[in-house]
Order: structure tokens, then C-alpha cells, then sequence
């Protein structure tokens, strides 16, 4: 498991114009973060052209782009806007594409299949955020057994909060083989990461892809600088 670190975390920078890409990966490389996420919204375009900037910016600080974010609105808009982050994904060699947002994957099942066929064709993943209610991962891998594509995993949305006395634990037990990915949102400082059940829940599954830190408290280059020096310790 390698940790990265999303744009996600300063969303009020970015729409406020005090964060750009290029900043944000001098962040992330300076904090000790191996991977980085972007957030599709943050880019400022999705052109082959920029893919090669962006590619050789990333190399310069020594960074992996772990995956790019996409939020699905509405079935109809979520072909167009996929395909186009998918194909720029796969120009800056990025490991998956995450699709976010919804909290019914069942009324996305057509463009899914679409978009899982395109998957395969890309050699890239993508995986669909689990909603975080009581009960709603059974019907995500129910989705993920009806579409049947290698392609197609699940993104784990966990809070540090959650422990195996939650009611969500069950959840992320049931979509554990099937995550190729993981969004973090730390909720406390004081609650080290290096004691998370979620942890150790992963290595039960031999997960070895990047965990994302997308939320922490304000101001979030501090809470990250505090969190960063944690991570040389955990998800070995």
C-alpha cells in the first residue's frame, strides 16, 4: 500500500485560485507523499498536450499520478465527461480513473457497461465510489457481478473514524476484494493513522494500491504535514 495525497484537501484553495496543479505536486512532493489524486474539476484542461506537461512535471518531483477523480451527476452526462478523462488518464499514465458521487450505481448500469468496455480497451480501471450508508455495498457488488469486467472495482470511501464496532464496517468487509482504491478522510489529528482497522483490512485482502488522503481539518497543508509524518511507519 503507498499513500497519496488529493487536491481534494485544498478544494477552497483551488476555487479560490491560490492553488494550481503545479503547486499542489510541490506540496504533495514536499509532505513525503509518493502518489498524488487529482480531482477532474481541478484541471485545467484535459488535452494530450497537457497530459505531456503534466507527465513531466510529475517526474520532475518525483510523484505518481495515483488516479483522477470524476463526479457522476446524471447518467446521460457521464459518458462524454468519462470518456474524455479516461483518455487523458491514460495519456499521463495514470494507475485507475475513480467515478464519484452517487448514491445508486444501479441507474448508471448502462453507461457502465459502456464505459467498462472503453476500460478494457484503455487497459485502465475505474472504480466506483461506495456510498457511505448502512447496507450499500451489497448492491455495488451486486452492479459489479452483473457488468463482470476486470475493469471495474470499487473506490472505498472510509472515514478514520470507523472502526469494526461501526455499522458501515460491514460495507468495506464486503467490498474489500473487489477496491482498487481508497480515499481517506481523516476526521482527527489526535487518532493516529498508524492503528487504523481499515489497514489492516486491506493487507487481509493483499491490497496494494494507493490510499488517498481527500479531507482533513483546517488548515490542510498543516493537518497534512502532521499526518505525513506518519506515513514512512504504516501501509508497508
Amino acid at each position: 500500500m503507498r499513500w497519496a495525497c488529493g487536491t481534494q484537501c485544498f478544494e477552497a484553495e483551488f476555487q479560490s485560485g491560490k492553488m494550481s496543479i503545479n503547486t499542489f505536486i510541490s506540496v504533495a512532493s514536499l509532505l513525503g507523499f509518493e502518489g498524488v489524486e487529482i480531482d477532474a474539476k481541478h484541471l485545467p484542461s484535459t488535452r494530450p498536450s497537457y497530459a505531456q506537461i503534466l507527465r513531466e512535471r510529475l517526474a520532475e518531483h518525483e510523484v505518481v499520478p495515483a488516479i483522477i477523480n470524476l463526479h457522476a451527476a446524471t447518467a446521460e452526462e457521464l459518458i462524454p465527461k468519462a470518456e474524455k478523462v479516461m483518455s487523458f488518464a491514460r495519456e499521463l499514465r495514470t494507475r485507475a480513473v475513480c467515478l464519484v458521487g452517487p448514491e445508486d450505481w444501479a441507474v448508471f448500469a448502462d453507461a457502465l457497461k459502456s464505459l467498462s468496455e472503453l476500460s478494457e480497451r484503455l487497459s485502465l480501471p475505474i472504480g466506483l465510489s461506495l456510498p457511505t450508508k448502512v447496507g450499500a455495498a451489497k448492491p455495488l457488488c451486486d452492479l459489479l457481478d452483473d457488468i463482470a469486467s476486470p475493469y471495474l472495482g470499487v473506490c472505498m470511501e472510509v472515514s478514520s473514524e470507523i472502526t469494526p464496532q461501526s455499522d458501515f464496517w460491514q460495507d468495506l468487509v464486503m467490498v474489500a476484494p473487489f477496491t482498487l482504491h481508497v480515499h481517506l478522510h481523516v476526521t482527527d489529528l489526535a487518532r493516529s493513522l498508524t492503528w487504523l482497522p481499515v489497514l489492516e483490512l486491506l493487507r487481509e485482502v493483499e491490497y496494494n494500491g494507493f490510499l488517498s488522503i481527500v479531507s482533513t481539518p483546517e488548515p490542510a497543508e498543516e493537518s497534512l504535514r502532521t499526518l505525513s509524518s506518519q506515513l514512512s511507519l504504516i501501509a508497508r
